[in-house]
């Protein structure tokens, strides 16, 4: 969505508008979501958070400014805030799945989906490793797929600093990774 057509769907929803407020939602649901699956283990949690995002932007909505940047970084804060009070109030503890609910199916190449789990899982784990600024680069760059600027308005940082910031977030992912063991095919 460009600039300007989000700047009157703000004003629009500020002055009670529930068609605009559902373009702005409809706009950056699914960018909230990837942010926060990628930082809590259960899905269920990562859809909680989404709609508490949501609902704390409805209420903050009204004395919301425009700062010359675009409302996704302001959610993103949201979502960052709604995460550090996630693990305040719960010890992150590994969800388990009930071995008798899970349904292993059947497909042709079994293989093929077991790697990409198994990728994604080692990704996760290496993600863990982090700082939550390294995390926060990666996941704004590469899942949300935000450009240089863009990561640098959402994370309140010159366009440098995020290019280095990037760098070393990679390296150190990369370590992680061979030291889990994990090894990338060729």
């Amino acid at each position: 969505m460009d600039r300007k057509r989000e700047q009157q769907l703000i004003t629009k929803a500020q002055r009670g508008d529930k068609k605009a407020f559902a373009a702005l939602y409809r706009a950056h649901v699914d960018a909230v979501y990837r942010y926060l699956s990628f930082r809590v283990d259960a899905v269920e949690t990562a859809e909680d958070l989404t709609a508490d995002v949501f609902l704390r932007m409805l209420e903050g909505l009204p004395n919301y400014q425009d700062q010359g940047v675009p409302l996704l970084a302001w959610l993103y804060r949201i979502a960052h805030a709604r995460l550090v009070d996630h693990y305040r109030r719960s010890k992150h503890a590994d969800a388990t799945e009930d071995i008798d609910a899970a349904d292993p199916g059947v497909d042709e190449d079994m293989d093929e989906p077991i790697e990409l789990e198994f990728t994604a899982e080692a990704l996760k784990e290496g993600l863990k490793t982090l700082t939550e600024s390294q995390r926060r680069v990666l996941i704004l760059r590469f899942i949300d797929g935000l450009n240089l600027e863009q990561t640098a308005r959402a994370m309140d940082k010159n366009v440098d600093s995020i290019k280095a910031l990037q760098y070393r977030a990679l390296q150190a992912l990369r370590q992680a990774l061979l030291n889990s063991g994990f090894r990338a095919h060729e």
